[in-house]
């Protein structure tokens, strides 16, 4: 359960949320200009990991993400940003049980 879930949480789910708030929401919102689609989807993708500690690192890592998404077109940048931040996260909810 614990490689299955690692392997979900450092790997699908950051592809599947760069796919959706990058490569759709702030490709989408391109069209109103930078500000717009980088803002508007961090807010998106904020919102979406809720109102609680994660939110102002949920912020920060949209705002990044959006950004170098905005920049290079692409999502891997992102999904390698998204990947190195879940890593960690995910070994410190295991060894400090906060998960």
């Amino acid at each position: 359960f614990l490689v299955l879930s690692l392997v979900f949480l450092t790997v699908f789910s950051p592809f599947g949320e760069e796919l959706l708030y990058r490569g759709i929401v702030t490709n989408g919102l391109l069209r109103y200009g930078s500000f717009v689609s980088v803002v508007g989807s961090t807010v998106i993708f904020a919102l979406m990991h809720g109102i609680n500690t994660v939110f102002p690192a949920a912020v920060v890592a949209g705002l990044a993400t959006a950004e170098i998404f905005r920049r290079s077109g692409s999502i891997w940048p992102g999904l390698v940003i998204h990947f190195v931040f879940n890593l960690p996260s995910f070994l410190i909810m295991i060894f400090v049980g906060t998960g």
